[in-house]
């Protein structure tokens, strides 16, 4: 497994902490049905770091329509699932989400 793949898979402990702090319910929807843990700020395929702060649960459907992005709601997800992550964690940074081969 590369650094990379390592640094932006989300580990069983972090994946714990997310679901805990949403109480298992998609951040968007509050749907309680095929809950996943999702980047949001940077994306995996970005190099977006498996970390609570650059995490939520969403619902699948939610999910789905976030990754794929050409749905009208995807921009709706993506806010509410940002300002979600910012009232937990006050202001983010995105650079500091994103895998880097000279830190992170």
């Amino acid at each position: 497994m590369s650094k990379r793949s390592k640094a932006t898979d989300i580990t069983p402990k972090v994946r714990k902490l997310v679901m805990e702090r949403d109480h298992k319910k998609c951040v968007a929807c509050s749907g309680s049905y095929g809950i996943q843990v999702a980047h949001i700020f940077v994306n995996r395929s970005h190099g977006g770091l498996g970390v609570k702060e650059n995490l939520a649960a969403l619902c699948f459907k939610c999910h789905q329509k976030l990754d794929q992005g050409k749905y009208k709601d995807s921009i709706v997800i993506r806010n509410d699932a940002e300002s979600y992550l910012i009232s937990h964690y006050g202001v983010i940074n995105k650079e500091d989400l994103k895998f880097s081969k000279w830190g992170k």
